[in-house]
This record gives structure tokens, sequence and C-alpha cells, in this order.
């Protein structure tokens, strides 16, 4: 029935469509939820989701400039677009990395960065990806979400009375 591998799940993972309806459920829950319970959720709608957005515009532009094809090239299984960067890698690390900055000072940071690196690797396993996609897709995930949490720790009482209001 279902016969996906280690890696095509873990992969899934780094999926900009994964994060944006996860990011967009987490928006429509976040009204019905009790006020006390609303962080979580807000990190998803003011963190994740402008991270993996600037994230996934950068990505389309390096891979516009670049132009490098897949290694896959030419094979049925190989997906369009071009190779560098990681798409997956870059929204992956641009997600985890934001959520790892802010969930309980930073003592989930590794873990999340992880996973992330875990999902690159899945990339070169794949054959969808080479090593130098997958570490410029971690460097510009990680730069973006430094950037992202720079500015809501800049914004961040804004954003909470925001939140408060509604």
């Amino acid at each position: 029935m279902f016969e996906y591998t280690f890696w095509e799940i873990i992969t899934f993972f780094g999926s900009f469509h994964f994060w944006t309806i996860s990011s967009l459920m987490c928006l429509f829950l976040f009204f019905l939820i009790p006020k006390k319970s609303r962080k979580y959720f807000v990190w998803f709608i003011f963190l994740v989701l402008p991270s993996i957005l600037i994230a996934n515009s950068v990505t389309q532009g390096l891979k516009f400039i670049f132009k490098i094809p897949r290694p896959c090239y030419g094979l049925p299984y190989c997906p369009s677009g071009y190779s560098m960067p990681s798409g997956h890698t870059t929204v992956a690390f641009a997600a985890l990395t934001v959520l790892g900055l802010n969930y309980k000072g930073k003592k989930y940071l590794i873990p999340a960065l992880l996973f992330a690196q875990l999902i690159g690797i899945s990339r070169v396993i794949l054959g969808v990806h080479t090593i130098p996609d997958v570490l410029i897709g971690s460097f510009v995930g990680m730069f973006v979400a430094f950037l992202v949490h720079k500015v809501y720790e800049i914004h961040y009482q804004k954003f909470k009375q925001i939140v408060e209001k509604t």
C-alpha cells in the first residue's frame, strides 16, 4: 500500500507545502483556542511562516541565477527545476532554526538543526541534490531564520499586543 522509504518520509518534513499548511492551520486554530495557549501558534504565524516564505523566495532566486541542473537530470523520478540550493533543506533549516531559537531558551536548537540536517542528507541520498546544494541551502535557511528571529525580538511587544487583542 504505502511503500515509502525512511528517507522519503524524512524529506517530506522539508517540503515548503508541509510548513506552509502547518503555519496556515495554526493561523486558523489561533482563533479557536484559549488565549493562554496561543504562544506556540504565534511562533508559527510570526516566525515560521515569514521564515519559510523568505527562504523559499531566496532559494528560487538563487536557482534562477545559478541554473545548475539536478544530479538526477533526465531520470524519470527527477523533480523539475534547478538544483542549487536545495529548497527542502533551505525551508527545513529556516523553520527548524527559528523554532529552535524560540523554544525553551534555545535548548532544542541543536536537535532541531540535526533534524534539519537529516532532511538535507535525505535529499542527497534520494539523488535529487548534491552536497553543495544542501550546504548552501542550510546556510541560506539559517541566515533567514536568524534575521526573522531578530525582527521578531525587536517587535515582540507589538506582536504580543496584537495577540492579546484578538
